[in-house]
């Protein structure tokens, strides 16, 4: 799967889960590198539904009142 499907998966996520899916993403130990996310309110269904559709290695951030979800991986250098 070509990081274009996944990127589709995962609008498919996030509108299914009422996320807003994130494209500049940095998270921890990533040392500035942007990545692919979901920011929504309930990280285990996120994780679940992406995991189903075959997005694996997941990652999560508390941003306060939600959470990114994020896949390291999934980016565009």
């Amino acid at each position: 799967m070509n990081l274009e499907q996944q990127i589709e998966i995962l609008n498919e996520v996030a509108e299914n889960i009422g996320g807003e899916v994130y494209e500049g993403y940095s998270g921890r130990f990533m040392y500035g590198a942007k990545c692919y996310g979901i920011v929504c309110e309930e990280i285990v269904t996120c994780i679940e539904e992406a995991a189903e559709q075959g997005i694996k290695g997941a990652k999560y951030d508390n941003l306060g009142l939600q959470y990114i979800v994020y896949w390291p991986h999934l980016r565009r250098d």
